[in-house]
């Protein structure tokens, strides 16, 4: 494994590191070795497995190894694998919740991902600090300070001689 891929605790509840200027998971392909991100695309195409088998009863088993059961597994997959299955679990749940009685498409699921991280965004940022940094913050200290923070610290003064004045 690389240095900068991480590996996914295991178990439902997994954490990834997030983007500080947004609090979001980067894309799972940039963070997982591609032994782990094949796992969790398995992981993604089990959650459509599980919503078709929720609305579909009777036409998704007769498909089963078909290449148009497989193409709509493998969409699931590339559309969706760069999303934390709990964001993707979360939107399958949506969709059952406001009573849809159709099968989603990845579109579909996607779009609830993305509005979820939208609101998710709006509400990290609102709890960012509001306060720009101050004029003080940004300040270089004067030559009189840093001589000042030089001797503090156990060092010798650099003082300059000043230039004559006229």
């Amino acid at each position: 494994m690389s240095d900068n891929k991480v590996t996914p605790f295991r178990g439902s509840n997994q954490q990834y590191p997030t983007d500080p200027r947004t609090g979001l998971t980067p894309p799972l392909r940039t963070l997982l070795d591609w032994r782990d991100l094949e796992r969790h695309r398995a992981m993604v195409a089990l959650e459509q497995e599980v919503m078709a088998k929720k609305f579909d009863r009777f036409g998704w088993e007769r498909d089963m190894g078909s290449p148009a059961h497989d193409r709509m597994i493998t969409d699931w997959m590339d559309m969706l694998q760069d999303y934390p299955l709990h964001e993707v679990q979360a939107a399958c749940r949506q969709w059952v919740a406001n009573a849809n009685r159709k099968m989603p498409t990845e579109g579909d699921i996607l779009r609830l991902i993305k509005a979820e991280r939208a609101r998710r965004v709006a509400e990290f940022r609102r709890n960012l600090p509001s306060e720009p940094p101050t004029a003080a913050q940004d300040k270089k200290p004067t030559p009189e300070e840093a001589n000042a923070i030089v001797e503090a610290a156990g060092y010798p003064s650099l003082r300059m001689p000043k230039a004559p004045t006229e």
